[in-house]
């Protein structure tokens, strides 16, 4: 079923507004109204009529109401009300359904022929109304069908498309990853090697290296972000009550991240738990959960120990999202932690602005992040989904 939506310079509709109505006032001028009820119903009925531009179904309902009415109670209504009817007609067949249209065309068929039998209006010819009836409401299905199939092709160039962007954004996330990702993880262990406890370059050459260490690492976590907004497709489930979407696109960030930090020498161990079911979050609430997700792989890369151990969890829950990392954090010479942060303190405000919280522990180097985010009831609709994942 169609909303009341109508679109109210449409050159046909307006048309057929416009011929009705005029056709309407030209039998109202043949046959003029002769009483104050007459002349009432015939304001009515045309005020419908110009009604109908704005609000096509409940008018048309209306109309037919006030038709019915008229043929029985309001003397001279029923040869005037004829061509509101079939207007009325054609347009349900258009904007309901085809059971809609096939009730109401039985309906006037009937009270047609109970008209002949009872002799009621006996200047009217029902086999030509009928005929007339049946043609009209065949036209409003033919137009609905017509841009049924229209709409579905249009749908369909619009998949093929967006199919030929995400091949296009694959071979390219794919060809930076081969030019680029494989010469700075390269670039990373030599570094990491001239920083080493055993090796024996000075201290001034070493915190070079250190430095270039941390640069490197910082342009391979810039280039992983980039392949994976290049590799990230966003489409629309007609359903996602049971989480299946969120649960699938939390995991394949998480073996993406897994991957990446494991050819940066972490040794990480990323657990998935779901606890007596998985959460359905809504579009923000998805991609706030997943980009927090991705944000602490990139920190884990940027300020965590080269080859540390490293442990993530993501708890599912029913009613909410926890992720716990764990692991050893760089520090300066004078002890003090390494600089940044900023952006898990934007994901810690948005995670207050839906009821949840994140915070971050440091001691002993151990470096101890919780987050946790409350999903509500679930929209009817949720607009996340995922590709299959880039790999190497």
């Amino acid at each position: 079923m169609r909303t009341d939506r109508p679109n109210l310079w449409h050159p046909i509709r307006a048309g057929l507004m416009i011929i009705t109505t005029c056709w309407m006032v030209a039998c109202m001028a043949y046959t003029p109204p002769r009483t104050p009820l007459m002349l009432a119903w015939n304001i009515t009925a045309i005020a419908l009529l110009l009604l109908s531009s704005l609000f096509p179904k409940s008018t048309s309902v209306l109309f037919l109401v006030i038709a019915e009415f008229g043929s029985y109670c309001v003397p001279g209504a029923n040869a005037n009300s004829l061509p509101g009817i079939l207007y009325a007609l054609g347009l349900l067949s258009f904007e309901t359904s085809n059971l809609v249209a096939l009730l109401l065309f039985a309906f006037f068929t009937l009270d047609e022929l109970f008209n002949a039998v009872m002799r009621i209006h006996s200047n009217t010819n029902p086999v030509a109304i009928i005929a007339m009836m049946g043609m009209v409401a065949l036209f409003g299905c033919a137009l609905r069908w017509n841009e049924m199939i229209t709409n579905s092709r249009m749908e369909a160039e619009q998949a093929k498309a967006r199919l030929r962007e995400m091949e296009s954004r694959n071979r390219i996330a794919e060809a930076i990853h081969d030019a680029v990702t494989g010469d700075l993880s390269a670039a990373v262990f030599v570094a990491q090697r001239h920083t080493g406890a055993d090796s024996d370059i000075n201290g001034q050459d070493a915190k070079d290296w250190k430095q270039i260490n941390d640069y490197v690492r910082s342009a391979l976590a810039n280039v992983h972000r980039v392949i994976d907004e290049l590799d990230m497709d966003i489409t629309t489930l007609a359903e996602d009550d049971d989480g299946r979407a969120l649960f699938d696109l939390l995991c394949a960030t998480m073996d993406d991240g897994d991957r990446r930090l494991r050819t940066l020498g972490f040794d990480i161990t990323s657990v998935r738990h779901v606890a007596e079911g998985k959460p359905s979050a809504s579009p923000a609430m998805a991609k706030l959960a997943n980009g927090l997700l991705r944000e602490i792989y990139a920190n884990i890369a940027r300020h965590a120990q080269p080859g540390s151990k490293v442990d993530l969890s993501v708890m599912l829950k029913p009613n909410a999202i926890e992720i716990t990392q764990i692991n050893l954090a760089q520090t300066k010479k004078d002890g003090s932690s390494l600089s940044g942060g900023h952006g898990l303190a934007y994901f810690g405000k948005q995670l207050e602005s839906y009821g949840g919280k994140l915070t971050t522990t440091l001691h002993d180097d151990d470096w101890t992040l919780f987050a946790y985010l409350p999903a509500p009831t679930p929209p009817r609709e949720i607009t996340i989904s995922i590709t299959d994942r880039f790999q190497t």
